[in-house]
């Protein structure tokens, strides 16, 4: 395990709803079949909830059918791009119900696009057509939306250069950020506009304004891009459900919230990541949530609960004593889990 940690708005929020998932997720998780628990808990951290998935269908619709043409300065198809995304969907829907992802060998590179693990075929739930069919209409509604934002679609299409799912990874104290642009064009040097493609019917948390932020921040703090002030970036949030297009400036003050929030994130996370080679014993050290609901809705759940049950019965190795983190709330917390 390697000093620096990968760290996203995402891992920091899981962290702080359970770390245990966090441990499983960020961790342990590795694509390898030579450890049985870290490729189950690579597998569990590739299944999806429907919001989900008709969101990761929905951005991969407009990087694959929609942006290109953008680039090429043409006219959209936005019938054909439509048409397309649903067959991707069908096309994922059968991976998953086959449950291919469990397939030995199998690799979300071999797969390519067809690549899916939806929560619901890990048990009898499944997925209704209903369900299936709410979220081909989803698809539709979501480019007809976008197809209608003329004037967002203007400055898009005057851009010298668009760049898509941009990532950017940037070395911050002890972490490495990982922050990805679903759009990013430049207005004029150094001023760049910074979009964010919104699917959920929710306008976001308590810390939506600075994970908006964090994009301008990371453009300001990445050498290749040359921005300078944190008032250069726009950024626009775009609810394709909703049709709304919402524009927002950040500032130096939210930049200092972000530093604040990153670096005392890095600090509670690499106070429990001491030792650099993998152990499962080490999730011994890692709390479980304090919110049952939290367990409820987890793809890690049914692993967590086995790990526990097995080091309690002796059956996995445990940490060494000395270097356990002291648990006052151990007994309440597997109590969540119990619940299940």
């Amino acid at each position: 395990m390697s000093d620096t940690i990968k760290w996203s708005f995402s891992s920091d929020r899981c962290f702080r709803r359970c770390q245990r998932q966090y441990f499983l997720t960020q961790i342990a998780a590795y694509h390898s079949a030579k450890d049985p628990v870290r490729r189950e808990a690579f597998l569990c951290k590739q299944l999806k909830t429907l919001e989900l998935w008709r969101g990761s269908l929905i951005h991969t619709g407009i990087e694959k059918y929609v942006v290109p043409a953008w680039q090429q300065r043409c006219t959209v198809n936005w019938d054909s791009a439509i048409k397309q995304t649903q067959e991707l969907a069908q096309q994922q829907l059968a991976f998953s119900v086959a449950r291919r992802y469990r397939e030995e060998g199998m690799t979300k590179t071999k797969a390519g696009d067809r690549y899916c693990a939806l929560v619901g075929h890990e048990s009898e739930v499944g997925v209704s057509d209903e369900e299936f069919g709410t979220v081909l209409t989803t698809i539709e509604t979501c480019l007809r939306n976008l197809s209608a934002m003329s004037e967002l679609l203007g400055e898009i299409q005057r851009a010298e250069q668009i760049w898509c799912e941009l990532p950017l990874y940037i070395q911050y104290d002890t972490g490495r950020l990982e922050v990805h642009l679903d759009l990013m064009f430049f207005r004029s040097f150094g001023q760049p506009t910074i979009i964010d493609w919104k699917v959920s019917e929710s306008m976001g948390g308590s810390d939506a304004d600075l994970q908006t932020g964090l994009y301008a921040w990371a453009m300001c703090q990445h050498p290749k891009w040359r921005v300078k002030e944190a008032s250069d970036c726009e950024l626009v949030e775009v609810q394709l459900l909703s049709n709304d297009v919402i524009r927002h400036r950040t500032d130096d003050k939210t930049f200092d919230c972000i530093e604040n929030r990153i670096y005392r994130s890095l600090d509670s996370i690499q106070s429990l990541r001491q030792r650099r080679k993998f152990s499962i014993a080490d999730i011994e050290e890692y709390e479980f949530a304090t919110n049952a609901n939290s367990c409820a809705i987890c793809s890690q759940q049914m692993l967590c609960r086995q790990i526990a049950q097995q080091q309690r019965e002796g059956e996995l190795p445990t940490a060494p004593v000395k270097e356990r983190k002291k648990k006052t709330k151990e007994k309440s917390h597997v109590s969540c889990l119990e619940l299940f």
